[in-house]
């Protein structure tokens, strides 16, 4: 596809979100079509990665500089959720894209630059796992080992956290994140999963893999790239990206509810379910619940979006807020998915697009980002932490060297 690379003014955001919602729903049943086979073949079939660069939606928080839409977050949810909808481990992939278009933001130009001229911008990014970076003319040599890599086996980069080492001796700090080639990779097996199995997040190492110098990207400063849709960092996409997959897999089992609750009874003399008072007011419940848990999603966001195009940070009650309801809208997710399981009948129970989404919301709400022992600091906060507690990714304390 062809994107513009100058730079468009804010207000036109509302209409490129709106463009790129028209070619998605124009392609949303061929995206859908490849849902079962990329369940069998543990990866994103290649139809299903044209699909999804034709349509930009894997460019959403690339910077407008390079060739991307340059997002603010609340405008780049609907896109997620949406292809979340659709199926959820294509939703879950195409997340990871997106969130690998913001850590280009962390490279200088020049660098983020060849990257993105030397084909599709498709990224990965972990942070399961553990490397060392040993410093060398040039660049680092990086030698780890990394779990649940999503998407990997489409990207030609996979930006990864490793320890720095320099002249033998270790780095005080944080770890770096350095874009590694994926051409340098050696997967592992055993995706043996209850759900999201078509995104292949399978386990990965790599040895002696040169990272030149200027492929490091520093997400604990501020980005280099983008405009002020980026200065919200690496701490608020990740939730984010967890957020498009968690308000688009609600939605989906909802509607696959209504839909087979509407069919004809298969037995004479039965009624259809939804005919049912019970399931009535069961739907109507788990309706209010996942309107209300997205209803807390856009307002976090709308008031993150507000504070970005003042040019400003985040503040650490927003990060708060926002670790909050991405917990709750997947906890929503989490009885969503239980109840259209029970009510489901021999639909959910036998192989089919229901019960993946089942299994796929199943799977999703399992990651470490949207635990609940999260809330224990989220509480604190808004109690009235220490003035130098700071949230570090999901982890929340004191600003270091001020214990």
């Amino acid at each position: 596809m062809t994107l513009t690379t100058e730079p468009q003014h804010q207000l036109d955001n509302a209409e490129i979100v709106a463009a790129i919602m028209r070619k998605l729903e124009s392609v949303a049943e061929d995206l859908k079509a490849e849902a079962a086979e990329t369940e069998e073949a543990q990866k994103l079939t290649d139809r299903a990665i044209d699909l999804l660069v034709e349509t930009g939606v894997t460019r959403v928080f690339l910077p407008k500089e390079l060739g991307g839409l340059g997002l603010f977050p609340g405008e780049a949810l609907p896109i997620l959720d949406r292809v979340a909808q659709i199926d959820g481990s294509i939703g879950w992939v195409n997340t990871i894209f997106a969130a690998g278009g913001h850590m280009i933001d962390y490279l200088e130009y020049d660098p983020a630059r060849a990257i993105i001229d030397s084909g599709e911008p498709l990224f990965g990014a972990v942070s399961n796992g553990a490397a060392t970076a040993v410093a060398v003319d040039g660049g680092w040599k990086l030698t780890g080992s990394y779990r649940y890599a999503s998407g990997s086996k489409h990207t030609r980069f996979i930006f990864t956290p490793a320890r720095k080492v320099v002249n033998d001796e270790p780095v005080d700090g944080p770890p770096a994140m350095f874009a590694v080639p994926t051409s340098e990779i050696a997967y592992g097996g055993g995706w043996d999963t209850i759900g999201l199995r078509g995104t292949g997040s399978v386990d990965f190492t790599f040895t002696d893999v040169f990272v030149p110098a200027d492929h490091e990207a520093v997400v604990l400063g501020a980005p280099i790239l983008g405009g002020d849709e980026a200065l919200g960092g690496v701490g608020l996409l990740i939730p984010l990206m967890h957020l498009g997959f968690a308000t688009g897999i609600t939605r989906r089992l909802l509607d696959d509810a209504a839909a087979n609750a509407s069919r004809p009874p298969t037995r004479p003399g039965a009624r259809r379910q939804a005919d049912s008072d019970r399931f009535r007011m069961e739907y109507a419940q788990q309706e209010m619940k996942a309107q209300a848990a997205r209803a807390l999603v856009h307002q976090v966001l709308a008031d993150i979006d507000d504070t970005l195009r003042e040019g400003c940070g985040l503040s650490r009650t927003q990060t708060s807020m926002l670790m909050g309801a991405n917990i709750h809208a997947h906890d929503v997710a989490r009885e969503i998915a239980e109840w259209a399981y029970r009510r489901g009948g021999g639909i959910t129970l036998r192989a089919g697009d229901t019960q993946r989404a089942i299994r796929d919301a199943l799977a999703g709400v399992q990651h470490f980002i949207v635990d609940d022992s999260h809330m224990v600091n989220v509480g604190w906060d808004l109690l009235g932490a220490p003035a130098n507690y700071i949230w570090m990714g999901p982890t929340f304390g004191p600003i270091p060297g001020t214990e």
